[in-house]
């Protein structure tokens, strides 16, 4: 016995062994395994990355290849014979850039040149944007005004800007924007969008480059506007029918309480007349009930009117009903198959009735 729990103790303990060799040998394997997939996760990060770093050159090569390409553009692009041939050439640039757009991004608007002359002044073109096809509810307007530098490089952007403001004005403009090269190297001009205010107020300057980049910005300042306006009227709406609903509710509530009110001054009134008639009712009833007091007493009093009492103390009064007693005793008695003493009884019964 002691021999074979020995046997079962070493085979336990080579079992033992056993699996702790197993279970160190798949710990292995997993650490393995999972170095492995580290690896291969630090092997992809590092090509992402590299894939990044080379799109990231490439992109920023192909912005600078493309701002220098503009740079250049708009070098040749100053570049003209006169000054009325470079003007109507940004004029153009303007409207094929409007063009490119303006199915997608704005089809409801109107861009034309300004050809109506008020008090001898006109821009050059006039934007207008309308919310859908019929053009009931205008969202937004602009005067745009382009000009180019000249050859000699002597005009200055603040030039315009009174024309600018008194052509938006005229026109009913909510904007005005100088699209302009002049001055190309003023650095607040090449920033990008330069505001005027407070000179003149929803006045911009930018470089032609920033002509759609301006027009967008408006929109979509003028169209946030437009629906927080629209949020307002629908929002007043509601209040006017909320009103108008609690006006009516109030007006009816008034009628009926003043109806309330009047009914209660006749139910006031029916009360007191109620009351004054409850009265008169106890009133009415006290006096039948001293009639009937009296009545009572009436039949009471009404055996003292026998003969023998009304002439015990009156003898004249007596003697005349012992003799209307013997009168009645000699009359003959009544016949009824006598007509005569018939109509006389029938007489003598309607004068008693």
């Amino acid at each position: 016995r002691l021999q074979g729990e020995i046997n079962n103790a070493e085979q336990k303990q080579k079992l033992a062994v056993a699996e702790a060799i197993q279970k160190e040998k798949e710990e292995s394997n997993k650490k393995d395994t999972r170095i492995i997939e580290l690896e291969g996760k630090l092997e992809v990060s590092q090509q992402e990355k590299t894939l990044a770093e080379k799109n990231l050159k490439e992109q920023y090569d192909f912005q600078l290849k493309a701002k220098d390409d503009e740079i250049k553009h708009w070098k040749e692009f100053r570049v003209g014979d006169s000054t009325k041939d470079i003007g109507e050439s940004l004029e153009q640039y303007c409207r094929d850039q409007f063009d490119t757009v303006r199915a997608d991004s704005y089809p409801f608007a109107y861009f034309e040149k300004d050809n109506i002359v008020v008090e001898g002044s006109k821009g050059d073109f006039i934007f207008r944007d309308y919310s859908d096809e019929t053009k009931e509810n205008e969202i937004v307007s602009i005067m745009f005004e382009m000009k180019n530098q000249k050859e000699d490089g002597d005009t200055k952007n603040e030039s315009h800007f009174k024309k600018l403001d008194s052509d938006r004005k005229k026109k009913k403009c909510e904007y005005a924007v100088l699209v302009s090269t002049l001055e190309p190297d003023r650095a607040l001009y090449n920033n990008g969008i330069y505001d005027v205010y407070p000179k003149y107020e929803k006045m911009f300057v930018v470089r032609p480059q920033f002509f759609l980049a301006i027009l967008s910005l408006i929109k979509k300042m003028a169209k946030t506007r437009f629906e927080d306006r629209k949020e307002v009227i629908l929002y007043q709406k509601q209040n006017v029918d909320i009103t108008n609903f609690e006006n009516t509710v109030r007006d009816i509530a008034k009628k009926i309480n003043d109806d309330y009110e009047n009914a209660g001054k006749h139910y006031d009134a029916v009360e007191k007349m109620c009351d004054s008639m409850i009265d008169k009712l106890k009133e009415l009833k006290e006096a039948f009930r001293l009639g009937k007091k009296w009545i009572g007493v009436a039949q009471s009093r009404l055996p003292e009117l026998e003969i023998r009492k009304l002439t015990k103390n009156n003898p004249t009064m007596k003697a005349k009903f012992e003799a209307l007693d013997q009168e009645v005793e000699e009359e003959k008695p009544f016949d009824p198959t006598n007509a005569d003493d018939f109509l006389a009884s029938m007489e003598e019964t309607k004068e008693e009735k």
